[in-house]
């Protein structure tokens, strides 16, 4: 005989997954990359205010042009002490002066060439620049303190 069940048969029932207790959230911990980076940016950072604080902020950069001319000065009678150099990394040489009532006679312009710690490099272009003390000797670059370079500056600019 055969007999009939009325019950359909069993499905095997998943397992039930082990509650975990709750915990800390895991915390972010960098690894080799992460840190190597950090250690760039602070490393950057830490150069770029060192740089900030060596190089003074000053008035003149490098290619600007201070021109004299005739109608030009205001301050006929300044005359500013100056020094020869070799080159840009040569010490200051020779003591020569500019005065502006020479410069301005025959007219000429002065060019930044560079920027040192003792000063601004210049390179003249034109006539004698003193009667007495000339810079111009085989167009070796001039040396101004920052102060006079600044006095230079005034008088292309003279106040009203």
């Amino acid at each position: 005989m055969r007999r009939y069940h009325n019950k359909p048969p069993r499905r095997p029932r998943p397992k039930a997954r082990a509650k975990a207790a709750p915990g800390a959230k895991p915390r972010w911990q960098p690894d080799s990359s992460h840190a190597a980076l950090i250690g760039m940016l602070i490393a950057l950072a830490a150069l770029r205010v060192t740089i900030a604080f060596a190089v003074p902020a000053g008035v003149a950069t490098v290619g600007d042009r201070v021109e004299f001319g005739p109608a030009s000065t205001s301050l006929d009678k300044l005359i500013i002490p100056a020094r020869a150099l070799g080159n840009p990394f040569a010490r200051a040489g020779d003591f020569c002066s500019l005065d502006v009532s020479e410069m301005s006679n025959p007219g000429g312009a002065l060019s930044v060439m560079a920027v040192r710690a003792d000063g601004v490099m210049l390179s003249w272009a034109g006539g004698p620049t003193s009667a007495k003390a000339d810079c111009r000797r085989e167009n070796q670059p001039i040396l101004v303190s920052a102060n006079d370079y600044e006095a230079l500056l005034k008088t292309q600019f003279p106040k009203h």
